[in-house]
């Protein structure tokens, strides 16, 4: 027996996106390691898995590529709504079960395979400045921010990996975000725990990232980052993030688990 996966990326954040009634019974952590690997399998920094229940559009679990159960992906989330989009789940506009809470998604623009989408995340607990620049944040998941000069000179793998499981973070780490100034906005670079490495971008920090940058350092919403993968921008609206990006399908396939 064969499921349907589909591969979206949001600014080169790539996803594996399955209907739960389809993929429920064959989904073990080793299966969505094995799916994520870029050798071995499809190759994603991530799974999602949808479904049409809570009493939403949908209910979003989102896995990071080592298996385990994260409880929000902000541009996962925005896949998620461009996905339930194409699949005549949702119109423009979407409410959303993740593990953080309610959410909304908007599709703003764009057609096909490509669409501009717009999805709320949460502030889940008051930033808080740790010392000359670093930042602590929760948008749905931890994000150690660190501001400076030129993100371009960091080693993210290294820096990351030996920041990432900080005693300051423990027991379960923490995202770790580079951000440095640029003409028309900010430049970041984010180390993701569950991925282990550095992503071409991270939606939730780049949100974590905006509201320290405004909370902090004057900056005014709305905030541009630019990520390896493209650009995000963040606003607030009644105390709630708002981040808005590319969400773009790249193929559907179908996989027989039991050949993994």
């Amino acid at each position: 027996m064969s499921i349907r996966i589909s591969k979206y990326h949001g600014a080169g954040n790539d996803f594996l996106i399955v209907d739960q009634k389809l993929a429920e019974p064959f989904l073990t952590q080793e299966i969505i390691k094995k799916l994520c690997h870029r050798r071995f399998g499809i190759g994603a920094d991530g799974l999602i898995v949808l479904s049409r229940e809570g009493g939403t559009d949908f209910t979003m679990e989102y896995y990071n590529s080592d298996g385990n159960l994260a409880e929000m992906c902000g541009n996962g989330a925005r896949c998620a709504v461009a996905w339930a989009n194409h699949e005549g789940w949702v119109g423009e506009n979407a409410r959303f079960l993740a593990g953080d809470g309610l959410h909304v998604g908007d599709v703003l623009d764009g057609e096909g395979q490509s669409l501009l989408v717009r999805v709320s995340l949460t502030i889940a607990v008051e930033p808080e400045q740790l010392d000359d620049y670093t930042y602590y944040a929760n948008t749905g998941v931890p994000h150690n921010i660190r501001i400076i000069g030129d993100v371009d000179v960091i080693d993210v793998e290294i820096e990351g990996r030996l920041l990432r499981n900080n005693d300051m973070f423990a027991p379960d780490g923490a995202n770790i975000n580079f951000v440095s100034p640029a003409k028309d906005g900010y430049n970041i670079r984010t180390y993701e725990r569950g991925v282990e490495g550095e992503t071409l971008a991270c939606g939730t920090g780049v949100a974590a990232s905006a509201l320290i940058l405004n909370r902090f350092k004057n900056a005014e919403y709305p905030i541009v980052l630019h990520a390896r993968g493209g650009t995000l921008i963040v606003e607030e609206q009644q105390g709630v993030l708002m981040l808005t990006g590319p969400a773009q399908k790249v193929f559907d396939c179908n996989i027989n688990p039991e050949a993994i």
